[in-house]
């Protein structure tokens, strides 16, 4: 009997313990949702809501000062999939992500690597001098490379003719075939100290010891690098790709500064055809549709982040 009591004494001694425990958090809960309920008013405001709200406009056909909208249905996607120019816009982004992921990722990589075990003197000037271009403004840059490319007083005419070189009759930003790759020129010139300093950040983090082990071993500055170094930061190589993807895909300030999407659309990206589509001939309902499009290659490529950036945890 008295060994009974005594557990219906404990068990009723547990239960106010429970319930203070779960009051205490309860109340964690609440202060913890109202810490982040700010910010999660201003994602929904300025994320959610025009994300869910574009892809609804984007069956609609209406213009941004038209007093009415009018339903159409897939309409406007249909009507996409025979856009040559959307194509071409397309297809642009494409060449733009492939050509900035091997220039910038791999220039930035021989910078970085340079920097931190190539040279010896120097090393803060070598930054300072790779990041200049990243913190000037895109229209500042702009300016500046149309500069360079001015037929007339350009130096990128004076360099191609000291070479031996024809300058192109239609200019650097006139020719069709060339335009793209001029404003590659310019966003790869721009944003390589980025990745560059990304890299390097990885690089320093990297333990000094196995590169003392490998010394010891008789390796090379290359064998290090490519047996220690790379295998280290591979994680920050991922980053950095899929950053310099995901910046592709957006391109829209250097475009319409230089060319806006000319010569006759011959650099137009998806960027500056939304933009063309919704302020030039007043039709945002499609502009919708083309950024619906966008938001899709955006969200796979920010999956394919958080894919290959979890992995190599798993794998440790």
């Amino acid at each position: 009997l008295m060994t009974n009591s005594v557990q219906m004494h404990d068990s009723q001694r547990s239960v106010p313990r429970k319930r203070r425990a779960s009051s205490r958090q309860r109340r964690e809960w609440l202060d913890g949702y109202m810490l982040v309920a700010p910010a999660l008013i201003l994602f929904v405001m300025l994320v959610v809501y025009p994300m869910f709200n574009t892809i609804y406009l984007s069956f609609f056909n209406y213009g941004l000062t038209d007093a009415r909208i009018r339903f159409i249905g897939v309409n406007n996607f249909i009507e996409l999939m025979g856009d040559e120019v959307f194509w071409r816009a397309l297809r642009n982004n494409f060449t733009i992500l492939v050509v900035s992921v091997i220039v910038q990722v791999g220039m930035g990589l021989i910078l970085a690597a340079l920097i931190d075990r190539g040279i010896r003197w120097g090393k803060g000037l070598a930054r300072t001098l790779n990041f200049v271009p990243v913190v000037m403004s895109a229209v500042a840059v702009a300016i500046l490379w149309q500069l360079i490319y001015d037929p007339t007083v350009g130096l990128a005419n004076r360099f191609v003719t000291l070479i031996g070189l024809d300058p192109p009759s239609q200019g650097w930003l006139g020719d069709p075939r060339l335009v793209i790759f001029s404003i590659l020129v310019v966003a790869c010139w721009q944003y390589t100290g980025y990745v560059m300093i990304i890299i390097l950040a990885g690089m320093q983090s990297v333990s000094p010891e196995l590169y003392e082990a490998a010394a010891i071993d008789g390796a090379t500055e290359i064998q290090k690098f490519f047996s220690i170094t790379l295998p280290s930061i591979r994680n920050v190589n991922i980053a950095v790709i899929l950053i310099t993807m995901i910046g592709a895909v957006k391109v829209f300030d250097l475009v319409y500064i230089l060319t806006r999407g000319g010569p006759a659309n011959a650099s137009q990206v998806m960027g500056t055809y939304i933009y063309y589509n919704a302020f030039t001939v007043n039709r945002a309902g499609y502009a919708s549709a083309i950024s619906v499009v966008l938001l899709v290659f955006a969200l796979i490529l920010g999956f394919l982040q958080l894919r290959l950036s979890v992995r190599p945890r798993e794998d440790a």
